[in-house]
């Protein structure tokens, strides 16, 4: 009897020592929830919708070393770069940019970091990015300037001051992430040559002096077309794997 008494106990036990080591136990969901990880650089990649961006290069740097880690992002626009956790792993800060083609061409696209800062691979961190069109860097870690691109202007300097020139672009098709952009009118600056942060397409560009409403005429630089009183443009990457464009006008 006793013996009989001590199995049923012993069995109770067991059961209640489950049930207490399953109620504790993390879901699978909550495993992969974002939590940080040591030794791992981790997140996301949308785009302005919210939308995940596949396939979008992540780029791991080292501040104190010639290291960088790379990594692309999957279907859900989720990366996961492993990064050395030594005595002496330093200290590392994230890019990312995504490929698309655009009118024929390939373009680098730079995306911004979230929370952009330096951090140690031995504590990780997550670091989200998106895609953006216009707006300014994050200007850490030499990330300077804008993520549209810049119109430079050269005009005929006897016939309008630059500082008069104001210029008009209407989107001719979708923009590079295939939004839908909008007419923009900007005025050129007396002490600038340039026109910064106008979002990535293909746009109709017209062009006046703002002081007698004269229409100018306007060319793309070593375009074969004659000037005309409107031209159409495309940014263009300076260089190959640049992920700055611009685009050249010649105004008269």
């Amino acid at each position: 009897m006793k013996l009989i008494i001590f199995l049923l106990l012993l069995t109770f036990s067991t059961l209640a020592c489950a049930d207490k080591c399953k109620c504790t136990e993390p879901t699978p969901e909550e495993n992969n929830s974002g939590k940080v990880e040591k030794g791992i650089v981790k997140g996301r990649v949308t785009d302005a919708n919210k939308k995940p961006i596949a396939n979008a290069k992540i780029v791991a740097n080292s501040l104190d070393y010639q290291d960088a880690r790379i990594g692309y992002t999957d279907a859900n626009g989720n990366y996961s770069i492993k990064l050395p956790t030594g005595i002496a792993s330093g200290s590392f800060y994230v890019r990312g940019s995504v490929r698309i083609k655009f009118n024929g061409q390939n373009y680098d696209l730079a995306l911004f970091t979230e929370n952009d800062g330096q951090f140690s691979p031995y504590d990780g961190a997550i670091k989200n990015l998106t895609l953006k069109l216009t707006g300014k860097r994050t200007g850490n870690f030499g990330d300077n300037g804008f993520y549209g691109g810049t119109i430079e202007i050269m005009q005929d300097f006897n016939t309008v001051e630059r500082g008069n020139i104001e210029l008009t672009l209407v989107p001719d098709g979708p923009l590079i992430d295939g939004s839908i952009g909008q007419t923009i009118v900007r005025r050129a600056s007396d002490n600038d040559y340039y026109i910064y942060d106008i979002a990535i397409g293909k746009y109709k560009i017209t062009a006046k002096d703002v002081s007698n409403g004269r229409k100018l005429k306007v060319k793309i630089r070593y375009d074969e077309k004659d000037f005309s009183e409107t031209t159409t443009g495309l940014f263009i990457p300076p260089y190959e794997l640049a992920e700055i464009y611009e685009m050249a006008l010649l105004i008269m």
